[in-house]
């Protein structure tokens, strides 16, 4: 049998994708790589790489890729596919590239609208969802369309989308949402009459009885009670017994609340049925019901956020139907014995609600040893209110040379720009919080971008205050360069008056913005060593990798295998290769595969 030439496999490779056939296409690839290295055939192989799951050997090849073909949308789009399946929050700055490199790319601009939308970053989604609709006007573009818009609080452009696009309410339920957020109940509730009689669907039922609720409310409580049991939906009985706590008709809502329990029991439900016990007089049933709920929560820890609510709740009613010691003694062994964040700090805001300051102040400093970021912002806010700023500011610029995930960060960015907030004005933590964000800035949502140009506005009011007209005007050109649009907390004419104040009273008036495109898109030099080492923090074997690769420019898996006294070379060298490539250095690239194992050639000067 005469063997198929190059070309053929190279064929065969292609036509094994096409077929879904992603493992053998990547094992046909390696055996071409061996002996040729061509463009072509590595984007195949990561692409492979992706769909076969090897999603670290995939980064690796992508990220090599992008240095040798940084134009390419196609390449940044995988390698922001790979980095999202990988939970990496750098995904994003992979998108934006991707979409900016090639507007009409339709599959990078789709998903990375889904990205946004899958994080509720609705604000950031909605330019991408705009091109989408422009370019293609698939249903599914103009839903997510309609979804945005409801969710950045603009229901009347999203109905009247719905209206130009003619998308039928059948098969949008947004629009159902948008006439609701634009409190035209009456037409919410016929348009959601009519389509669930269409559809049945549980969800439509639910916008119904809401929005008739919202102007008929013996109707909507008519509707509800004649439900019947087949119909009884979490979230629909949910929104009743609401309904009927807001009418003070506890009775009912409390026997609501048993069916719900039946078909849904759930932390959020039981903590209504504690409500409704108290709220019937029923006080020694509430306080077993509470108690009982938090024993359950704090063996579980399942939800912290959901503990707090139902201890806050707990804690609010004690002090009012117990005396002050009876509720501390109670809060204290129902919820202070147990060691955790939120017990900690839940603890410390009784005591402040008690007027207790001292104590008040030892629970939050453990809480902030417990967790510096979960208990470090209500320590820090603590001591704020109490006027001890320079302990407040110590603790909060600890919060932020630690803090690592961005969303964590924006956590931190929302208590310091407040307005009305005790940090407000803190300069020295204002532009400390302004580095940290500028450090994170690739991978930072619409939301936190906004808190990035807040930032930028509050220290140019400062500066402004400080008579630094021109340090004034450098943070808001900063601040209208990073703000997204369509927000509504800052706009660019916030930073326009800073602008015309400062350019009114400056005597000279210099320019302050020196910037160089050429320059800023020039390649990163290559590192001196130590530098290299300390910059990507590598261990003693990547160390004698990296110097190996130095001096002898190539060498084998074999040969590193032998260098570590390690068989796991493979893994090694793809973590440092994901550590260069994430600080923009080109420093190892892999160059096929020999008798030897995997082949690497060391890519820096």
């Amino acid at each position: 049998m005469i063997p198929s030439s190059a070309n053929e496999q190279k064929r065969e490779a292609f036509l094994l994708f096409e077929d879904g056939r992603y493992q053998e296409s990547l094992d046909l690839c390696y055996l071409l790589l061996a002996t040729e290295k061509e463009q072509s055939l590595e984007v195949l192989t990561a692409t492979n790489l992706f769909y076969t799951g090897k999603l670290e050997d995939a980064e690796v090849f992508f990220r090599d890729l992008c240095q040798r073909m940084p134009e390419s949308s196609y390449i940044h789009s995988y390698l922001a596919k790979v980095l999202e399946a990988r939970g990496d929050e750098g995904a994003i700055a992979e998108w934006r590239t991707a979409v900016h490199l090639d507007p009409t790319n339709q599959d990078a601009l789709r998903s990375y609208a889904d990205y946004l939308m899958a994080r509720k970053d609705f604000r950031g989604a909605l330019p991408v969802l705009k091109r989408l609709v422009q370019q293609g006007k698939k249903p599914g573009d103009t839903t997510n369309l309609v979804r945005a818009l409801v969710g950045i609080g603009e229901p009347q452009e999203a109905i009247a989308t719905c209206t130009v696009l003619g998308l039928d309410p059948l098969g949008c339920p947004e629009y159902l949402d948008a006439l609701c957020q634009s409190k035209d109940y009456r037409r919410a509730a016929e348009t959601a009459e009519k389509v669930w009689r269409e559809c049945r669907d549980p969800a439509i039922l639910r916008i119904y009885l809401y929005a008739l609720s919202q102007y008929d409310v013996p109707a909507a409580l008519a509707a509800y009670a004649a439900l019947p049991e087949r119909d009884h939906d979490p979230a629909i009985l949910f929104n009743y017994i609401q309904l009927l706590m807001a009418q003070e008709d506890y009775a009912h809502a409390h026997a609501a609340t048993q069916a719900l329990l039946a078909i849904a029991d759930m932390p959020r439900h039981r903590l209504i049925e504690c409500e409704l016990c108290a709220a019937l007089g029923n006080d020694v049933h509430a306080l077993a019901a509470y108690e009982h709920l938090i024993a359950a929560e704090l063996r579980t820890k399942n939800d912290l956020d959901q503990l707090e609510q139902i201890i806050g709740k707990y804690r609010d009613y004690i002090i009012a139907h117990l005396s002050r010691d009876e509720a501390l003694s109670r809060f204290l062994s129902v919820v202070s014995d147990d060691v955790n964040v939120v017990s900690l700090r839940e603890t410390a805001r009784f005591y402040e609600v008690l007027g207790d300051v001292g104590e008040a102040r030892a629970w939050y400093y453990r809480a902030y040893r417990a967790d510096y970021l979960a208990g470090g912002l209500p320590y820090a806010t603590f001591l704020a209110g109490l006027g001890e700023e320079r302990e407040c500011e110590k603790v909060m610029l600890y919060i932020l040379s630690n803090v690592k995930k961005s969303a964590d960060l924006g956590r931190v960015a929302a208590v310091i720009t407040e307005k009305g907030g005790r940090m407000f004005g803190m300069k020295r933590l204002v532009v400390h919080l302004i580095k940290r964000l500028l450090e994170q800035q690739h991978t930072l949502s619409s939301e936190e971008l906004v808190l990035l140009a807040s930032a930028f506005h509050i220290a140019a009011t400062i500066a402004l205050d400080e008579a630094d007209y021109a340090l004034s005007k450098y943070y808001c050109f900063a601040g209208m360069d990073v703000i997204p649009a369509h927000t509504r907390t800052i706009r660019l004419e916030d930073f326009m008056q800073h602008l015309i104040v400062a350019k009114e009273r400056s005597i000279a008036d210099p320019p302050v913005m020196h910037f160089s495109p050429m320059e800023s898109m020039s390649a990163p030099a290559d590192k001196p060593a130590q530098q290299l080492i300390d910059q990507l923090a590598l261990t003693a074997q990547e160390q004698q990798i990296v110097e190996f690769l130095r001096l002898h420019r190539k060498a084998s898996e074999m040969d590193l295998r032998k260098l570590t006294g390690t068989r796991r070379v493979v893994g090694i060298v793809n973590r440092l290769i994901s550590k260069a490539t994430a600080q923009g250095i080109m420093l190892i690239s892999k160059r096929g595969v020999s008798e030897d194992g995997e082949v690497y050639e060391y890519a820096g000067t």
